[in-house]
């Protein structure tokens, strides 16, 4: 049997346009965009091409958008940005966000935990969806501070709203897309100094651009509506695969399950389990999932993430997370089921 892919909220396959994409960049668009003589050029146009395309996707102006290599880089160079203009006042934040989000925040004289809001708040950062749970957050209502939103995992999944922000950060290779894309997108007049100084990104983000990596992006950006077409259509798959694994154990517990939640993302606590040795089991027998956000792999601390919700720290230690593709098979979930009643 070949093995089956159940951790999208780590990373996706690139889709095949972006790989021909991509390899074409290389082999013709390999100039740098900055120089002035004609290959240059013919980069920079097909540089400026591809920011149009994905700011029309998003209903932004072309010039609010720049390209960084990762979206961590992208969310340091924004809240890093913005604590250097506003970091004498407070920034609020959910205790449960991504560490690439709580990392910059050391920057900044106070933080506060949401859903406490200080008055003088000058920054709410949000997910809009969680790695590890899949639980969707609203932008929670506020006035005069920034709003920054993380829409990594949400981007291609869902419907991102970016009326109730001030500033996003998105992910490629969550999406499709490759990695070394990111976008961070700012809007006009917003409160920020630049960290990374040189002229490109209008000399927000000093650095020769990636060309190929940002056409790729392009490229999986073009098949976003299909993506998250599809992604809705896994929502009764989730479901059924939810009801199949709780049914014949009660140990087995469902977190968020009664939140609004990514529809291709379950967060499972096998209570009284060890999480690490499931994972181990699971991918021995030919699946593979994760423990939690892969940027914590191979770590024994357990999710905060997890604990933020109110369960105990035995308790995030004895949980998996399955995230599905979006061509994810009922067969494909039924035989991952069955190995987890197998297993457990």
């Amino acid at each position: 049997m070949p093995r089956l892919y159940f951790d999208a909220n780590a990373t996706t396959p690139p889709h095949p346009e972006v790989v021909e994409v991509m390899r074409q960049a290389m082999a013709e668009d390999w100039a740098n965009p900055t120089s002035t003589h004609r290959e240059g050029q013919r980069a920079r146009f097909r540089l400026e091409e591809a920011r149009r395309e994905i700011a029309a996707s998003l209903a932004v102006a072309p010039g609010e958008l720049v390209f960084c290599a990762s979206a961590t880089e992208a969310l340091h160079l924004l809240i890093r940005g913005l604590a250097l203009a506003l970091g004498d006042r407070p920034a609020a934040v959910f205790p449960g966000e991504h560490s690439a989000c709580l990392n910059p925040l050391r920057d900044w004289s106070r933080i506060a935990w949401l859903p406490e809001l200080p008055r003088d708040c000058a920054t709410v950062v949000q997910m809009a969806a969680s790695n590890e749970t899949g639980i969707l957050y609203d932008m929670p209502p506020v006035l005069d501070a920034v709003r920054v939103r993380d829409c990594c995992q949400a981007w291609g999944k869902v419907p991102v709203d970016l009326s109730t922000c001030d500033a996003a950060v998105f992910s490629g290779h969550k999406m499709g897309g490759p990695r070394g894309a990111a976008l961070l997108w700012m809007r006009p007049g917003l409160p920020w100094e630049a960290l990374m100084e040189g002229p490109q990104e209008r000399r927000r983000r000093g650095g020769t651009e990636d060309l190929p990596a940002i056409l790729g992006l392009a490229a999986a950006v073009r098949h976003l509506t299909e993506r998250q077409a599809k992604h809705a259509a896994l929502a009764d798959l989730r479901a059924a695969f939810e009801t199949e694994i709780t049914s014949w154990n009660r140990d087995i517990e469902i977190i968020g399950q009664d939140s609004p939640r990514l529809p291709n993302t379950s967060c499972v606590l096998f209570r009284g389990r060890n999480g690490e040795a499931l994972h181990a089991s699971l991918d021995l027998a030919g699946f593979a999932v994760s423990t939690g956000s892969a940027c914590h792999s191979g770590s024994v601390k357990p999710s905060h993430a997890i604990m933020t919700l109110g369960y105990s720290l035995e308790d995030a230690r004895s949980v998996l997370r399955f995230s599905m593709l979006p061509d994810a098979q009922p067969d494909e979930v039924e035989a991952l089921a069955a190995a987890i009643k197998r297993l457990t």
